[in-house]
């Protein structure tokens, strides 16, 4: 008999599931939800949303978005309308949250904003560590930043590029992103890289390098991150494109060229059109030397050389650089090389202290070089300073600095130099008469000033000026006929602009007529002084009688040297000037004379830097008045000084 298995009670049927509303699992998660209308009205919010904006739910429901974030709701707005996720945004409205906006799926217009509170992962942070406010934005900082950033592993493996970096280098992110950096210099996207050289010295190298595919100059700085260990495991490299930077530079250098150029186009253009008291350079030689001297002028030239014949306007050239150059309000100080004495010239050009030598200032007194401070010293015929004081003159000009005569505290001048001679310094260098160095030393910036027979266009021109002002000066009236202009024309004038001058001063004084060309034809037919000088000149004497010469020359001064006291009695004994008597002695090796007491000559005995001394001749005779201008003081020549 078959017994039957029981039949299994049958299971219990399922109890429906009661429904849940949507309302309660908002309200159970651990961040705010709301949902926004397409017009950005909230239309679901849970009770963590309402927390946060200290609102309740019933009140929030319905409200306009830009109602309770006014900051942040145009930025919520384009985003949902944009139909783009917007992850990290950070309501000013809000403490310590940052939010993500979301749109909703299918074809449901609106969005979810999800309110995260950053104070919930505080349990998950290291004890004491901050929050920090940037996390939620790094990404944006990234990507948004205008220069190149990458990231590079230990292997050169790009980790994170963005999107500046790949359009400097022409390409895409995808392109290059995990790509080896190897792979970047072979396809021609990077000339070299920094990377290794970043990780194997453990420190930022920064480098211009060039990007093969577009061109661009870009400055790129490796900087190394390091592990807990120390090892230096990634790198940051900043990209800077300086293209337009370097392309600013170059045009910046073309364009202060071009204004460099103009300048010297408008001095050029200025030389035509000087003020009457200015240098007239009508005639192409004298242009050439004036546009030199506006240039040394410009560039502040610390030393220049003049030279030309007597009589060219040396002086006149050397304050026109003086007023065209920086040191303009400065003063112009000038000294004659020729007038003086050697003691008396070292005096006056350095300085002295009190108690230096017989008959200096009690005192003491400033020398020239220290007067003129930044401002211009001009030594007019340098040639004949003594070779010792060269040697003085020479360490000045190497050193800028120097002592009064019996001091020791070291002076220093900016004073710019400017020497002017009209002799040949070569020749007097062959002749141990001028130190080399001396002459290499002033020579760098040379000027030569053409004679007046090479500059006939300027001689109507100077003419006219000095007869406006002789006119002025006498109150007069001569005029330069066509005659006038034929004689000044057709004469060398072997004395340059001085003869002319001079001849023009007789003219005006002496002319019994209004138009002086007839004077001047006449008076310049006669042989001048100089023309003379020179035709005899030109057949030397023999030695012997040369030597004979001499012979008398020497007697002479030694007779005078043993009635007289001092070199103004000796110029008046011999009829010359005490410059040619204190050349004289040089020449012939004699002493300077003594006085009653066995002294030598004192500092007044010496003659005043007059501008024309170098130029008067040795054996022309002064006026006694003339002479003895100045007898009695006890204090050194006083010298030009012009500011």
């Amino acid at each position: 008999m078959t017994s039957k298995k029981p039949a299994s009670a049958p299971s219990p049927p399922l109890e429906p599931s009661a429904p849940i509303a949507v309302s309660d699992i908002l309200n159970s998660l651990p961040v705010g939800i709301m949902v926004l209308s397409v017009s950005g009205l909230v239309i679901e919010a849970n009770l963590e949303a309402a927390n946060h904006l200290g609102l309740p739910p019933h009140r929030l429901l319905g409200l306009e978005l830009s109602k309770f974030w006014p900051k942040s709701a145009a930025e919520i707005m384009d985003a949902m309308t944009g139909g783009r996720q917007a992850i990290g945004l950070v309501p000013p409205e809000l403490d310590n949250c940052y939010i993500q906006v979301k749109p909703l799926a299918g074809n449901n217009p609106g969005a979810t904003v999800t309110i995260f509170d950053q104070r919930l992962w505080q349990p998950y942070l290291k004890a004491g560590q901050p929050l920090d406010p940037l996390t939620p934005y790094y990404k944006q900082i990234f990507e948004s930043s205008s220069d190149g950033i990458s990231i590079v592993d230990a292997k050169e493996r790009v980790l994170l590029i963005n999107d500046a970096a790949a359009r400097q280098m022409g390409t895409t992110r995808e392109e290059l992103q995990g790509r080896r950096i190897s792979y970047l210099v072979e396809h021609k996207y990077i000339s070299e890289t920094i990377s290794q050289e970043v990780l194997g010295s453990g420190k930022a190298v920064t480098r211009l390098v060039r990007h093969f595919r577009t061109g661009k100059h870009i400055l790129i700085t490796g900087t190394p991150i390091f592990s807990p260990d120390g090892e230096a495991r990634l790198v940051v490299i900043n990209e800077r494109d300086l293209t337009e930077l370097l392309e600013l530079q170059t045009s910046l250098q073309r364009h202060k060229t071009l204004i460099n150029h103009f300048k010297d186009e408008i001095e050029e253009t200025r030389q035509t059109d000087l003020s009457p008291k200015e240098v007239v350079s009508r005639s192409p030689a004298m242009a050439r030397s004036l546009e030199t001297a506006a240039k040394l002028a410009r560039y502040d030239a610390p030393q220049v050389l003049i030279t030309g014949e007597s009589g060219t306007g040396k002086g006149l050239v050397a304050k026109f650089i003086h007023s065209k150059s920086k040191r303009a309000v400065e003063p112009f100080i000038h000294i004659n090389c020729a007038a003086l004495p050697e003691h008396l010239l070292e005096a006056e050009l350095f300085g002295y202290e009190k108690g230096a030598f017989t008959g200096a200032a009690p005192e003491g007194r400033a020398g020239l070089f220290e007067i003129a401070g930044k401002g211009t010293v001009f030594m007019d015929e340098i040639g004949e300073m003594p070779l010792t004081l060269q040697t003085k003159l020479l360490t000045f000009l190497d050193t800028r600095s120097f002592r009064r005569i019996s001091g020791h505290r070291i002076i220093t001048s900016d004073a710019a130099i400017i020497a002017a001679t009209n002799q040949d310094l070569r020749s007097l260098m062959e002749r141990k008469l001028f130190r080399g160095d001396l002459f290499f030393r002033l020579s760098v910036f040379c000027l030569n000033i053409p004679p007046l027979r090479d500059r006939k266009e300027d001689i109507a021109e100077i003419a006219r000026r000095e007869l406006a002002r002789l006119n002025e000066r006498y109150e007069v009236s001569r005029e330069l006929d066509p005659a006038a202009f034929e004689a000044l024309r057709a004469y060398p004038f072997p004395g340059n602009v001085r003869e002319l001058l001079n001849c023009l001063h007789q003219a005006v004084l002496l002319s019994d007529r209004p138009e002086i060309g007839e004077f001047l034809a006449q008076t310049l037919e006669e042989p001048s002084p100089i023309q003379a000088s020179e035709s005899s000149a030109e057949e030397p004497a023999p030695p012997q009688l040369q030597k004979n010469l001499e012979d008398i020359e020497k007697k002479t001064l030694l007779k005078a040297l043993s009635s007289c006291r001092n070199t103004r009695e000796m110029a008046i004994f011999l009829g010359i000037s005490q410059a040619g008597v204190s050349r004289k002695l040089r020449k012939h090796g004699l002493p300077l004379p003594r006085n009653r007491n066995g002294d030598r000559a004192r500092a007044s005995d010496a003659p005043q830097a007059f501008d024309d001394a170098p130029e008067a001749s040795d054996d022309a005779p002064r006026a006694p008045a003339e002479e003895m201008s100045g007898q009695g003081g006890d204090e050194a020549p006083n010298t030009e000084k012009m500011e």
